[in-house]
Order: structure tokens, then C-alpha cells, then sequence
């Protein structure tokens, strides 16, 4: 990994713990070159940047997600 590219597993622990806490936000991912946040509905990606540490944030519209 170069000095340019940013750790994508610590910048998802970054944003998870920024982020978790919004009501809404369902879950964390990671895309090729981008953090996926997954919320419930599209207001929420209101509330989240556009980028996170120099990464690109991919607002999904999941819904809820529930584990049963």
C-alpha cells in the first residue's frame, strides 16, 4: 500500500465510530476505493460527507437491516 492510498479498514473503524450513533445509519462497508455507509433512508445522507479521510463515501439506501 503507498503513502497516498488510505487504510480502508481503519477509516471504516474511523466512520463507525463517528457515524454509528446517527439514528438511521444501518451499517458500514467498503467498496473498491470507497466507504459505504448503508442508512435507512436518503435524509440521512444528508448528515454524511461526501468524503471521509481523503476516502469517498457511497451514501447506499438499505432500509432497515435487521438480524434475526
Amino acid at each position: 500500500m503507498s503513502p497516498e492510498q488510505p487504510n480502508l479498514q481503519q477509516v471504516k473503524a474511523a466512520a463507525k465510530a463517528a457515524w454509528s450513533q446517527i439514528p438511521g445509519v444501518e451499517g458500514f462497508g467498503l467498496g473498491e476505493r470507497s466507504l459505504r455507509i448503508y442508512v435507512r433512508s436518503v435524509d440521512i445522507c444528508d448528515q454524511l460527507p461526501s468524503e471521509f479521510q481523503g476516502v469517498p463515501v457511497d451514501c447506499v439506501v438499505s432500509g432497515d437491516i435487521s438480524i434475526t
